[in-house]
């Protein structure tokens, strides 16, 4: 009769216990950066090694995403899943409604391929033909750097120590460094804003021929496995004819897990372009 009272005195005790262990195992996995150190005075050589060196390093990269779009006075929330083969692959599944998918897009070194499973149809298309037409920078290893905020040279697949010298270099008024280089093929200008902990804060591409932007911000730098990932970023992408602007909320960050990534197309979808992706997706906004 005695130990009755004591035994269910114990249970919230050992809950709260294990709570408590919980979120210090949590905390013990990621920590959150909130200061950086002063910029320091370097040669180009030094910085651009710094900062390759500084960069999140994975082979596969999984996490969960809140997404947040803005169009004039439109706006679109959804949760999505974002999952990268480095060098290989990489993919977006955008899931609005209680986890199920409704688009995926699809990227490797060579493709493009966007399910529209709302209307059972898919656009595949060559990155070298979709580059002709939209917005600066695409590409997959542009697309896979702005991810994972790294560093990228254009037209080029993997960044090299050497590669500094396609790059100038300044310091910002707020104390920043700042790169700024260009493809002369394609008529690009892109910059990277680092700062002091050689982290990428900011990434910009500019086509002034045909008024295209990109703008790429990263904020919320927390540590995983001692190197830093931005859980917050920020983008603004901007044409003649449309502005939309972004905020992507990272979560479940996970690396280095066996995953494999594959274009397939369910049997029935049909084949449609781009354009009519986007003429529906701005009709239902």
């Amino acid at each position: 009769m005695n130990q009755k009272p004591y035994t269910l005195y114990r249970l919230p005790v050992l809950f709260f216990l294990l709570v408590i262990l919980l979120m210090a195992a949590c905390k013990s996995r990621q920590q959150y950066i909130y200061s950086t150190a002063p910029v320091e005075d370097k040669t180009h050589n030094e910085l651009f090694r710094d900062i390759i060196a500084s960069e999140f390093s994975f082979q596969t990269f999984t996490a969960k995403l809140n997404m947040n779009l803005t169009s004039g006075k439109k706006s679109l929330s959804s949760r999505a899943n974002i999952r990268i083969v480095k060098d290989n692959a990489l993919q977006i599944s955008i899931q609005p409604l209680f986890g199920v998918e409704m688009f995926r897009l699809f990227i490797n070194p060579d493709t493009v391929v966007l399910l529209d499973r709302m209307n059972k149809r898919y656009v595949m298309e060559p990155i070298a033909q979709l580059k002709e037409h939209y917005p600066v920078g695409f590409d997959f290893y542009t697309m896979q750097s702005v991810f994972t905020n790294a560093l990228f040279v254009s037209g080029k697949e993997q960044v090299e120590a050497a590669d500094y010298r396609r790059f100038s270099y300044t310091r910002t008024s707020d104390q920043n460094y700042y790169l700024t280089a260009k493809d002369q093929t394609s008529g690009i200008d892109y910059a990277f804003t680092v700062n002091g902990d050689d982290r990428i804060t900011f990434t910009h591409l500019l086509q002034p021929e045909k008024k295209q932007s990109l703008q790429w911000g990263y904020n919320n730098f927390a540590l995983f496995n001692e190197i830093s990932f931005p859980l917050k970023m920020q983008i603004s992408l901007s044409s003649t004819s449309r502005k939309v602007d972004a905020e992507l909320l990272f979560s479940d960050v996970v690396t280095d897990i066996p995953i494999e990534l594959t274009m397939n197309v369910p049997k029935g979808y049909k084949k449609t372009s781009i354009d009519e992706v986007f003429k529906f997706l701005s009709a239902n906004q």
